[in-house]
Parts: C-alpha cells; structure tokens; sequence
C-alpha cells in the first residue's frame, strides 16, 4: 500500500466510500503466513498447484500491486464494503462488487474448478479475506473510512507517516498499528506468535463473509471510532491518540490478522478437502 495513493469513488447513494487498500504488505503477507499453518494436506497440495508457490504470503497483495492497471481499477470497489459507523448498518454493495461478494465468488470459482480462473480467484479470495477483517473497511462515517479523520500520534512518526506527528485514522490502522506489533520480528515469526497465544474460533464460528464484515464494523465501532470527540457523521476531525488508545489498536489488529488466517485457511480446506 502507498499511502498517498488513497483514491474515492462514489456509491450509488451519491456518498463517498474509500478505496484505500487494507492492512498494507504486512498485514496482508501475515494473513497468508497464519493461513499456511492451518491448510489440510490436500488443500495446501491444491493451492501450491494454483498458485505455483509455496506462500499463500506470495500472492497476498496481488490485488494492491495490480491496482494501476485496468484489471486493478476494474477490482477497485471490491477491497471494501460500505456499512455506517453509527445507527444502522445499511450494508451495501452493488452487484457483488464489495469485499464480501467477491469473497463469495472466489470461493463459489474454486469450488467450481474452473482452471482459467483459479489463480485470479484464489488471490481475491486471500486479499479480500484480508480486507474485511481491516476495521475501517466496513465501517465508514462519511469521513471515507477514516481517511478524513486525522491522528497525532508517535507511531505516525515511528511507522510512516508523510505529515510530522500526524497520519489518517486509515492509515494508522492499514499500516501503523501493524508496524507497531510487528517491531523487530519477522513477519512469519509473528504470524507465528500471534496465532499461538491468540483464542480459537469457536465451533460455531460463521463461514459467511457478510457476518465476518459486521464483526469487523463492531470492532470499528469499539475501537478505531472511540477517540475523544468522535462525532457521527462527522466527515473531518483531528484526535491525539493516547497509549490506550495504541494498546487496543496493536491488540485488535493481531487479533483480527489472527482471525483473517484461520478463516481463508478453513475456507480454502472446505473447497479442496
């Protein structure tokens, strides 16, 4: 992800939705290092055939690298899907063009065995599982999912700021939060780590990436929105964000990494097993 390269499309609703790409390389290579511990024998086999690597990490941020390109800006809606941050959800996504409708089609592809098509869904499937989890993007308060609001923050200093002190609340959740748990380990150690000392989906866990997407806007509304002065519908505002503020954020982001794995990896063991 560049983080200046941040473009926004209009909604059938005439409102602003970001097309900002989620979790940045990091994020998303650490999904794909999660997923490869949890693949079956038989669905590692099969992915490796489709994908001609040995990393599911290896293809994780395909859909950022295209973006330029008319294959790119074709996917351009899809690394998101537009859900309120304050009242109702009022999910929408036109056509199956959002982050959980494409999930849906690159699992119903794979399932299929369409071989010409295998490979560009398989690295849907990876990135956009990747995506949803991202809280900010499915949760948006007129303010493009963060990318309105702005942070004062040491980790904008530390992790990638272009402003001194100061980055978007997208930002800082794409990519500085990430950087911050990551510190000195690799990203597969810390794939590692993370998946080890975090909890175990419960049995009952859904399999639908809609529900995996309101997951996600709950968690947006619990923790990326909860800064002093935070205003619904509020498009632009500015917060210094306190070391609380950054502990639950490192928290949430390794959870929801954690989380994006496990999911993609039991996604992928439905379709091949």
């Amino acid at each position: 992800m560049r983080f200046s390269r941040c473009s926004f499309v209009f909604t059938a609703g005439l409102a602003w939705s970001s097309t900002c790409l989620a979790w940045g390389a990091e994020g998303h290579r650490l999904v794909g290092y999660v997923a490869d511990a949890e693949l079956s024998p038989k669905a590692r086999i099969e992915v490796r055939r489709i994908m001609k690597a040995d990393s599911i990490a290896s293809v994780a941020n395909w859909m950022d690298e295209v973006r330029d390109t008319p294959e790119g800006r074709r996917m351009q809606r899809w690394h998101f899907i537009t859900m309120k941050a304050c009242g109702d959800l009022l999910p929408s996504c036109k056509n199956g063009n959002c982050a959980t409708g494409r999930i849906e089609w690159a699992r119903d592809v794979l399932r299929t065995g369409s071989s010409d098509e295998a490979l560009t869904a398989l690295r849907v499937l990876v990135h956009l599982t990747g995506d949803v989890h991202q809280p900010l993007h499915a949760a948006d308060n007129g303010d493009y999912g963060g990318n309105g609001a702005s942070v004062t923050n040491r980790m904008c200093v530390e992790f990638g700021a272009t402003r001194p002190s100061a980055c978007k609340l997208h930002t800082y959740w794409d990519s500085s939060l990430v950087k911050a748990a990551l510190r000195d380990q690799s990203e597969r150690d810390a794939a590692a780590t993370w998946s080890a000392s975090a909890a175990k989906l419960p049995s009952t866990d859904s399999d639908s990436a809609a529900d995996w997407a309101v997951e996600s806007n709950e968690l947006a509304r619990q923790t990326a929105y909860q800064f002093e002065g935070f205003a619904c519908k509020m498009k632009r505002q500015s917060f210094a964000a306190d070391e609380a503020y950054d502990a639950v954020g490192v928290a949430t982001v390794k959870q929801q990494i954690v989380r994006a794995g496990r999911r993609l990896a039991r996604t992928l063991n439905s379709v091949f097993d």
